[in-house]
């Protein structure tokens, strides 16, 4: 198994860079990957001294297919991991989370960074899966029937959430269509990662075209604090000319209030 030097080195010559070391991790940035990536200081004898953002969980079982790649547990959770999002664990409060893995060797290592490369790291969980998950982790046992009902409807774009956002909005908080019955309730600090409060807040949420709804909670567009559109260098030309986007959008409103969940959006859900 590679030590944690011998996967520091590795990361280098992959071309990471902007190191930032705490007392349980290292953080780097991986410019092929677009990506920041984690070297786990408690690894131990285990697998799971890199760290790799919790979007590639659909793809997990796939990593493990590389030759010479290994991982001991599924969610490797650590509060220094601060470029991750969040989910509960043990503890009463959510904290960072990532999918550890380790190598036999260094040919495994790059083989799996090659593999990641290839790989779409997108959010693709469905609603169902999300509301189990934060029903198994304990996240509504604190709330009424009729407040539970509004957190989980708030997830499939349903109930006082939307309706809150169609009041405010009245149209596509970027096209300006005004064919509401069309149009998304996108949470901006995504569902999973929020709070119940966060889950019902309108100042968290946008109307949004479909083309668009896809893009922005799928991280291939984000938002300045000016309203100007971010574009992820995952979208090619074509993919943009077929969904209409031409990269001079602008948010038509970004209240004081919503400038940090759209941080928390540029910071955790954007890919660069």
């Amino acid at each position: 198994m590679l030590d944690l030097n011998e996967i520091e080195r590795l990361l280098i010559k992959h071309g990471g860079s902007d190191k930032h070391e705490v007392q349980y991790s290292i953080c780097y940035f991986l410019p092929k990957l677009k990506q920041h990536i984690y070297i786990n200081k408690q690894s131990g004898s285990n697998y799971s001294g890199l760290v790799i953002h919790p979007r590639y969980r659909l793809n997990r079982d796939n990593l493990l297919k590389v030759s010479g790649v290994h991982s001991h547990e599924e969610l490797n959770h650590k509060s220094s991991y601060r470029k991750f999002p969040k989910r509960y664990n043990r503890g009463k409060d959510k904290i960072p989370y990532g999918i550890p893995f380790g190598f036999e060797s260094e040919f495994a290592f790059d083989d799996f960074i090659n593999a990641l490369e290839i790989t779409s790291p997108l959010y693709t969980r469905e609603a169902s899966e999300e509301i189990a998950s934060a029903e198994s982790d304990g996240e509504f046992k604190d709330l009424t029937e009729t407040e539970r009902d509004s957190v989980v409807k708030s997830r499939r774009g349903q109930g006082k959430f939307r309706d809150a956002l169609v009041k405010l909005w009245a149209e596509c908080s970027v096209t300006k269509c005004k064919n509401t019955s069309i149009l998304k309730a996108s949470h901006i600090k995504p569902w999973k990662d929020s709070d119940n409060n966060e889950r019902l807040d309108v100042y968290n949420g946008l109307l949004l075209t479909p083309n668009l709804d896809a893009l922005f909670d799928g991280g291939l567009i984000s938002f300045k604090d000016s309203g100007e559109v971010i574009l992820s260098s995952f979208l090619d030309g074509d993919t943009l000319n077929k969904l209409g986007v031409t990269g001079t959008e602008i948010l038509t409103s970004l209240s004081n209030e919503r400038k940090k969940y759209m941080q928390y959006h540029r910071d955790v859900v954007f890919q660069q």
